[in-house]
């Protein structure tokens, strides 16, 4: 996949929680990817998602080509379009700066990993 990952192994289980904070700590595409399975049933039809709600948000340079935002063609947004996106992730689920301000932690009896 590339990027930054924690190394998801094939059934691996891991509470949304831990999800998040891997995400939101470590980038880590490869529990994003997953989470967008989950979520929507395909990357694909997340990516759909995604699109349909930067656009009501009025998100309208931005146009998301996966859901992990490793560099692709056309996979384009704005400093503006982030700071709408931020502002509604604030307003709406103000719990994410539960993991958003951590500066490390672990994950599954491992080492520590750092943002």
């Amino acid at each position: 996949m590339g990027g930054s990952q924690i190394w998801l192994e094939e059934g691996e289980s891991l509470t949304v929680e831990e999800m998040l904070k891997a995400i939101c700590l470590n980038s880590a595409n490869d529990c994003v990817y997953a989470m967008a399975e989950h979520l929507a049933g395909s990357e694909e039809e997340f990516v759909t998602r995604m699109n349909n709600k930067a656009k009501a948000l009025g998100m309208n340079d931005t146009t998301f080509k996966n859901c992990h935002g490793l560099d692709e063609d056309d996979h384009l947004t704005t400093a503006y379009d982030i700071a709408l996106m931020s502002k509604e992730l604030l307003q709406k689920h103000p719990s994410i700066t539960n993991y958003t301000t951590i500066y490390m932690d672990n994950l599954r009896d491992r080492k520590d990993f750092f943002s």
